[in-house]
């Protein structure tokens, strides 16, 4: 390649009859796309007793068998990856594994297999793909420890970090070749964090819903997410969703919060239209 050059094959002396031929094959993993040159050197002892050399080269193109194409999606703490496998070959491909390595601080769900049953994925004629084909799978990055149990500086490795793992696929081509490709390091634009944060908001009733025209409360939990002491003030808008109105105190004075520490407030509001509703839009102080 342009970068380096292997030595496939360095046999010791054969002695070759008229017209005898001698058949070689080697085998050599290519990690590097673009152009290839293959070269032959071949030194011989003439009938003459003279020593000649012959060279030959031969060039050729390698590319990618699949084209990977990945999408990431922020779901509040979760990263939902969407990867697109397409045969970029001319051949029948057969996908044995794809898997997901995830780095830290994530756990990864695979969401392409319930409960764990690969057989939908992979046996029979599931992993055949031909050329052009073209298959999408999902997986789920979760951290492991919960948003209200974490501390500051664990919440902020989930936020910030932006390595989310690698993909590892193998697959079978002609003749039962085998072909793995192990992607590079995903990565992510870091959603990064708030100074103050909402982590639980639940409907104060027993099975989450509500009555039109029916006061309700919401129980709020704020958290100093800061790297400093914050002396913090809600304040509820009421004219942004004006089909949920705020029936209750507008402004609540959370008083001092150190840095990690949460704490949590009522709100009241009045449903005025049925229906899917957003409601609750805050603004946080520090005063």
């Amino acid at each position: 390649t342009a970068t380096q050059q292997v030595p496939l094959l360095d046999n010791s002396a054969v002695q070759l009859a008229a017209g005898q031929p001698l058949n070689v094959q080697v085998a050599h993993e290519i990690k590097e796309l673009g152009t290839h040159v293959l070269g032959c050197t071949i030194t011989y002892l003439s009938a003459q007793g003279e020593h000649r050399t012959l060279q030959r080269s031969f060039r050729f193109q390698a590319a990618n068998p699949l084209v990977v194409k990945t999408k990431v999606n922020h779901l509040a703490r979760d990263v939902l990856l969407e990867v697109q496998v397409h045969n970029a070959t001319h051949a029948t491909l057969v996908l044995e594994r794809l898997r997901f390595e995830p780095s830290s601080p994530f756990a990864a769900e695979d969401l392409n297999a319930p409960h764990g049953d690969t057989a939908l994925l992979w046996g029979g004629s599931a992993g055949f793909m031909q050329p052009g084909d073209a298959r999408q799978y999902l997986y789920c990055l979760r951290a492991p420890i919960a948003s209200e149990e974490a501390s500051v500086e664990q919440e902020r490795a989930v936020q910030y970090a932006t390595a989310l793992g690698k993909l590892d696929i193998l697959w079978r081509g002609v003749f039962g070749s085998v072909g793995r490709l192990q992607t590079s390091q995903l990565l992510r634009k870091s959603p990064g964090m708030f100074l103050i944060e909402v982590d639980k908001a639940e409907i104060d009733e027993t099975d989450s819903s509500v009555t039109l025209e029916t006061p309700f409360c919401v129980r709020a939990r704020v958290r100093n997410v800061s790297e400093n002491t914050m002396t913090v003030l809600a304040t509820v808008d009421a004219n942004k969703h004006p089909l949920v109105m705020p029936c209750g105190p507008t402004r609540h004075d959370l008083g001092d919060l150190a840095v990690g520490e949460a704490r949590e407030i009522c709100l009241e509001f009045l449903p005025l239209a049925a229906g899917v509703q957003r409601f609750g839009a805050m603004v946080f102080v520090d005063s």
